[in-house]
């Protein structure tokens, strides 16, 4: 699907907002975060504090993004 995106931004053919690409960019963050989590909490115990910290990073993500969003349209 990136790719597909990618090929329609190159031909001028925008299908998507900018708040659905921000989020689709932060997901691939948050994805590559837990490979890297998953490789380094490898008992259950450690999984505990890496599930929190996936959850607080996407929320933090998601509270950036609004107030980025918010920010910008007061300009």
């Amino acid at each position: 699907m990136t790719h597909q995106m990618y090929r329609a931004l190159q031909r001028d053919q925008i299908r998507y907002t900018s708040n659905f690409m921000r989020l689709w960019n932060e997901g691939a963050t948050i994805l590559l975060f837990a490979i890297v989590f998953l490789a380094i909490l490898k008992t259950s115990f450690d999984w505990v504090y890496g599930l929190v910290g996936l959850l607080a990073l996407g929320i933090l993500l998601m509270l950036g993004i609004r107030l980025y969003k918010r920010m910008r349209n007061q300009d």
